[in-house]
């Protein structure tokens, strides 16, 4: 009898789960994601819905249940790598030597690739690290490397940036890679110049002004010094505001940083400015990121990648985005707000080609989708990172000691837009104030700018 109570409890349960899991899933759909992210915590039965559930828990403050979850799969499931990689978040903010446990041994070049990063940016053991690196490198596929998934313009930079051989330099400039800074322009237009192929050198400048500030320091001092003349007359985005900022050097922040801290060591020092923090900072110290080593995107992400108003490089840019990306990144937006509203996000978009509109899609997925971006600073390169999953949440809790705070998502082509801030704050005003992207790029390291008026 009490084998058939067993028996039926463990049904009764399996059910109750099931019906869970059924629910999560549809939610989802519909990008009703907190409740979702409920059920998934408690029916995790697949790496995306113990994955959810994990961050769920974690933006609920409730690490302790992620990580016995992420745990409790990990032992069922050893091969489930969304979860594999949040559990090495979650170890590395306790006892880092376990994440590194974790990938050893790596499976792959991906976890090559993961171990390296783990040794070099987190545990300061960077011989190890790199060795790792080298490893993956030497397995890196030379016939699909414009795709996304294929780890190759992440073992450039990182192993050109410990070697700063020319020849990987000249390999990763060759791959058109958003991943090419301005340290590595004006790096490469210095060896083409040292070679006498002065124009070419000339034209990577000019490629690296039109996607970055016009009057950015590196590339025009690199310019004047090859004696290039006037500089190109592209136009440059200014502020439109007479506000003070002031940028504030953070080193590099991670997903064991406590930005918390950070923010109220700015707010000491100036009380009655406004604190702006990037975006994607933000979710980086969250931990919340969509590691692309651990995912695919789906069959609809696929086809749904060239209606999204998501253009590829040539486009955009001067460097080609890997070629899929478009697909990757409608996976992120399927996932954060929903396929129900991505499908609507898809056929607002063509109907604003129709009407000559632009940004009706975005409208539509709403500002933590939007912000999606890829080539963070190192390690982040390697993932997805979209806006915050809980904005106002996370700035009621960075704003502990009274910092008024704006978080802001902006860029040197497109400007700034604002994704939420404390009570109070004039959003329009810190918007036209950052508009010229004080912050720089990320490998600059200045994530939070303090905004004042005069």
């Amino acid at each position: 009898m009490r084998e058939e109570n067993a028996r039926n409890t463990m049904t009764d349960n399996g059910l109750e789960k099931g019906m869970a899991y059924g629910t999560a899933s549809l939610l989802d759909w519909f990008g009703a994601k907190r409740l979702a992210m409920s059920l998934f915590a408690r029916s995790p039965r697949s790496d995306y819905a113990a994955w959810w559930g994990a961050v769920g828990l974690m933006q609920s403050g409730k690490d302790e249940e992620a990580l016995d979850l992420l745990e409790h799969v990990g032992i069922q499931h050893p091969g489930w790598t969304r979860t594999k990689r949040l559990r090495a978040t979650l170890y590395l903010r306790r006892d880092p030597e376990k994440a590194v446990q974790l990938y050893t041994p790596p499976t792959g070049i991906w976890e090559e690739l993961t171990l390296g990063d783990l040794l070099y940016f987190f545990l300061h053991r960077e011989d190890e690290g790199v060795r790792w690196w080298r490893e993956a490198y030497a397995k890196v596929d030379w016939k699909t490397v414009h795709e996304l998934d294929n780890p190759a313009r992440l073992l450039l930079k990182r192993l050109y940036r410990v070697t700063s051989d020319p020849v990987l330099l000249e390999r990763f400039a060759g791959l058109d890679t958003d991943n090419f800074n301005q340290q590595h322009i004006v790096a490469y237009a210095d060896l083409l110049a040292s070679r006498g192929a002065m124009d070419k050198a000339k034209e990577m400048l000019n490629r690296g002004f039109s996607i970055h500030h016009p009057g950015d320091p590196l590339l025009t001092e690199c310019w004047e010094r090859l004696g290039f003349g006037q500089l190109p007359p592209y136009k440059a985005i200014t502020s439109e505001t007479a506000a003070v900022r002031h940028n504030v050097y953070t080193g590099l922040l991670t997903e064991v940083s406590d930005l918390a801290l950070v923010v109220d060591k700015v707010h000491q020092e100036y009380p009655t400015g406004i604190v702006t923090i990037a975006s994607g900072v933000m979710t980086i110290c969250e931990g919340t990121l969509m590691w692309v080593g651990t995912f695919k995107p789906s069959r609809l992400a696929r086809f749904l990648g060239p209606y999204t108003g998501h253009h590829n490089g040539p486009f955009e840019h001067w460097y080609s985005y890997p070629k899929d990306e478009a697909a990757w990144r409608v996976q992120a937006y399927i996932e954060l707000a929903g396929t129900f509203r991505v499908l609507l996000g898809t056929g607002a978009t063509v109907l604003g080609k129709l009407l000559h509109r632009k940004g009706w899609f975005y409208m539509v997925v709403g500002l933590v989708a939007k912000a999606v971006d890829t080539d963070k600073v190192m390690p982040y390169d390697a993932c997805l990172v979209p806006g915050p999953l809980d904005v106002r949440t996370s700035i009621t809790a960075l704003a502990r000691k009274g910092a008024r705070i704006s978080v802001v998502d902006a860029q040197d082509v497109f400007g700034a837009e604002i994704v939420g801030s404390t009570k109070g704050v004039d959003e329009d005003w810190v918007r036209r104030s950052l508009a010229d992207n004080p912050a720089g790029n990320d490998d600059v390291m200045t994530p939070i700018v303090v905004v004042m008026s005069e």
